[in-house]
């Protein structure tokens, strides 16, 4: 990651330790996600709670690095101030 941005110069840490909080962002995206593949996969799908378990865990790992950067993107723009 970088540690300004190109375009407008922001310090994106801002501190030692700021991106800690992501890591529950992260967490609540991974759990949403895997909520919404069982309804999705064991009720209107209608598939056996092995394979639905292997789908969550499948979608779960592929979607951690996008999960990564994606939390992080969050956490910093919920501490962002505008300096217009």
């Amino acid at each position: 990651m970088n540690d300004k941005c190109p375009v407008c110069n922001y310090k994106f840490e801002r501190e030692t330790g700021f991106f800690f909080g992501a890591m529950f962002v992260s967490y609540g995206l991974a759990v949403a996600q895997m909520i919404a593949s069982l309804v999705v996969f064991w009720y209107f799908i209608d598939l056996s709670p092995l394979r639905v378990f292997a789908i969550i865990a499948t979608i779960a790992v592929l979607l951690g690095t996008i999960n990564f950067k994606l939390s992080r993107s969050i956490w910093i723009y919920i501490f962002y101030k505008d300096k217009v």
